[in-house]
């Protein structure tokens, strides 16, 4: 177990050299992914992580994401996440309807009503019907109604010196002050809302109801989700909004709009648009949750499992960032067992993707993303995401007075989901990065009648 784990460290210490002159590859990624096979963790919970202990963790996080999170005057708490299974009406519709779903030829979802299509326990490494069946599991994870959050901040960071002059730290009297700890360049702040309604195949409406949303009038009809994402500020920006309607046919494309204020007008968004850099942030529409696009638009292999140290259930109701970069997580870290899968960004469609290939990391209990990695056309390291998870049933959570600015809606007691807390990506090459934390988050009961109002195409002209 020794020699194994010391293995382990000598693979990362190469990986994190090619790090260094921009030639860390996927297959260097896998390297990685196939030493922590071996990986037997030397801690245990409760154990406080400083810099000179590092290298007990190093094994447990991915080679390229190790710059971010281990350096001098780092503190990671280990602390066991626990059960962290989704609500019991997706598990029992997971008993029910096992076995039904199938996948066809060109990698479409048949057959499925509701719960987890498939069962991660049976997937091969390399097979890519098993990553046709990550993605369709991926894609029907729990997420109750989906996510709402109240105030999100979209940080470009650059490596180095201070952000302790920037307006954000004084704004609203410095409620945000204490979430921005460390160093790290402030280049840029963008705020605004975000809320995403799930409509199809929901465990938590009745079979009789068809697991769906129904208006009456079509506007849930054939509809996986609506997701609205806003701009308030700064004052360039504000106003700017992408609605994107997600269809339930896996074949049928997006319905996607963006209303420019400048323009005054609503504009249809093209499949190319979503991959490309949004507002000038590191991240694109296709990125949000760890993927966000079609599965059809793309190829997937399943790469197995993985042990992985991550931010799964928070000890604080909003991420709080330090470091020399000031993109670290200060948080406790759980170890949690993950499913891989490679991403090829449009195979087989004809579309020019920015990207040659990705790797994305989920929870196999709860289906929710820690962390990916994508290489750019050359199969260079470009991007790293890590995503930081609480828990809706914790009190800190769900305790308005903890959450004493940033408040949110009602969550129903039992939604036990993983809240998206926050996904921070660092573009390696040009030393930035993004971080997207979500404050007031909330997974409220929603009613047709109150998404029209805010999910209608036309509404995107009215802002928020």
């Amino acid at each position: 177990m020794k020699k194994s784990l010391t293995s382990l460290w000598l693979v990362a210490t190469m990986v994190c050299f090619s790090l260094n002159v921009f030639a860390f590859s996927a297959d260097d990624h896998q390297a990685w992914l196939d030493a922590n096979q071996q990986a037997q963790p030397q801690f245990v919970d409760g154990d406080v992580i400083t810099f000179d202990k590092a290298d007990l963790v190093r094994p447990f996080i991915p080679a390229e994401q190790q710059e971010e999170v281990l350096f001098e005057g780092m503190e990671m708490v280990i602390k066991d996440a626990g059960d962290m299974s989704p609500a019991p009406s997706y598990q029992e519709a997971t008993t029910k309807y096992a076995g039904t779903a199938s996948i066809d030829p060109d990698g479409a979802l048949m057959n499925y009503a509701t719960g987890r299509p498939f069962d991660p326990e049976k997937f091969e490494v390399g097979s890519e019907e098993d990553g046709w069946k990550w993605v369709w599991n991926w894609t029907h994870r729990w997420q109750y109604t989906g996510l709402k959050i109240a105030d999100v901040h979209w940080v470009w960071v650059r490596k180095g010196g201070s952000h302790d002059d920037h307006a954000v730290m004084s704004e609203g009297g410095g409620k945000y002050a204490d979430f921005y700890r460390g160093q790290g360049t402030f280049e840029r702040v963008l705020a605004g809302p975000y809320q995403r309604v799930i409509m199809a195949h929901r465990a938590d409406i009745p079979e009789s109801e068809g697991f769906a949303m129904n208006s009456g009038q079509g506007f849930a009809k054939n509809t996986h989700f609506r997701e609205y994402t806003g701009f308030t500020s700064p004052f360039d920006i504000a106003g700017t909004a992408f609605l994107i309607l997600r269809y339930d046919d896996a074949r049928k494309a997006d319905d996607s709009w963006a209303y420019i204020p400048s323009l005054r007008r609503v504009r249809r968004i093209s499949v190319e648009v979503k991959s490309d850099s949004l507002l000038g942030t590191d991240h694109t529409l296709e990125d949000f949750y760890g993927f966000n696009g079609r599965p059809l638009e793309h190829k997937w292999e399943y790469r197995g499992t993985a042990k992985i140290l991550a931010v799964a259930r928070s000890r604080y109701p909003e991420t709080i960032y330090y470091g020399p970069n000031g993109w670290a997580p200060y948080d406790d870290h759980a170890l949690r067992l993950m499913d891989v899968v490679k991403m090829y960004p449009g195979v087989g469609t004809g579309r020019n993707h920015p990207y040659s290939n990705k790797f994305i990391y989920t929870d196999r209990q709860s289906g929710e993303a820690y962390y990916a990695n994508a290489f750019d056309q050359a199969g260079e390291l470009w991007k790293v995401w890590q995503i930081q998870k609480s828990w809706t049933e914790d009190d800190q959570y769900r305790d308005k007075a903890n959450r004493k600015v940033f408040k949110g809606d009602e969550t129903p007691m039992g939604t036990r989901v993983q809240n998206f807390q926050s996904i921070n990506v660092v573009d390696k090459q040009n030393g930035r990065g993004t971080l997207v934390p979500c404050r007031g988050n909330s997974y409220p009961d929603v009613t047709i009648k109150q998404v029209r109002r805010s999910h209608d195409v036309n509404y995107l002209t009215e802002g928020r």
